[in-house]
């Protein structure tokens, strides 16, 4: 029995292991490239105000969420940075293609989603960060991007990256 266990135990930890190869492999092929006026570039919210990258994470380790009403991983990784917001850690959105201010507020108000965010209803601005893959989220540190992954993200996995980033940088 214990032999069982043991092969059990091996094959997991072999398959864990791969994931998070494959997982490394595409955060890389995926990686957005800041452009490089955009940290003190002026984003405009939803509810009628500015920010910059420079200002929003002075000082601080912040999550810049890339996401789109269509994209169905967003589903499911909006909650989680819900969850790192009412945590206290800063969050700011960036809608891509999702419609008007409008329809991004009426969709964000049915989700139960209140973080700030711009709207890129014409996909300049994630076009211009090379963003391939929704959900991206992106952690900035005083307006420089220092970490992205992408696709379906964990409370304690980004939890962990941001506890690494605050340490590193």
């Amino acid at each position: 029995m214990a032999a069982k266990a043991r092969k059990w135990l091996k094959n997991i930890v072999q398959t864990a292991l791969l994931v998070f190869l494959v997982s490394l492999v595409a955060d890389w092929w995926r990686k957005p490239v800041q452009p490089l006026e955009s940290a003190a570039e002026p984003l405009y919210l939803l509810d009628g105000s500015r920010v910059s990258l420079n200002s929003f994470s002075d000082g601080r380790t912040a999550v810049v969420y890339f996401w789109g009403s269509w994209c169905g991983i967003c589903r499911h990784t909006s909650p989680v940075i819900k969850r790192l917001q009412q945590a206290g850690i800063p969050v700011l959105s960036i809608a891509l293609q999702s419609g008007s201010d409008e329809e991004v507020r009426a969709y964000m108000d049915k989700q139960g989603l209140d973080f700030d965010t711009a709207n890129d209803a014409d996909g300049v601005l994630s076009s211009r960060w090379k963003i391939s893959a929704t959900p991206t989220v992106v952690l900035v540190k005083n307006g420089k991007m220092i970490h992205s992954t992408t696709g379906l993200s964990s409370y304690w996995g980004l939890r962990g990256r941001l506890w690494l980033a605050d340490r590193m940088y």
